[in-house]
């Protein structure tokens, strides 16, 4: 019980990462600070990297039902279709913030991730994660 009980906690804590990530995105896309393109660089390929951890805790963890594993799959294929479409249209190496359409484009990634971070909230509390302990 108690390793089902950290893995739990490791889902909440990813979660929290990718809030903190997407958070930290927008901030840049609305400021565009001068030095803006590493911390973009690497917040945009750690979020890709926590959203695909965290189907693979959810899938472990969470003793799913076939109907919310399939959910989840489908909100995971939609945000890494809507990355990969951004990523194609605004590749890193010339990517500029200001570029017309690029808001547009990052907005529609961004309600990707709000709509999988809200398919897994509602998952964490169906099948009743703990929070307690998570700052």
């Amino acid at each position: 019980m108690e390793s089902v009980m950290s893995q739990h906690y490791l889902i909440v804590a990813v979660l929290q990462e990718m809030d903190r990530l997407t958070s930290k995105l927008r901030n840049i896309v609305e400021v565009q600070p001068e030095d803006w393109k590493e911390g973009y660089t690497s917040y945009r390929r750690q979020l890709g990297l926590s959203i695909t951890e965290m189907v693979k805790l959810a899938k472990h963890d969470l003793g799913m039902s076939r109907e919310d594993a399939r959910t989840l799959k489908a909100e995971f294929e939609a945000c890494r279709a809507a990355i990969a479409r951004h990523q194609e249209a605004y590749p890193m190496e010339t990517l500029v913030l200001s570029a017309p359409g690029f808001v547009e484009s990052f907005n529609r990634v961004d309600a990707c991730f709000l709509g999988f971070r809200a398919t897994m909230q509602r998952l964490i509390e169906r099948y009743q994660v703990e929070f307690e302990g998570i700052d």
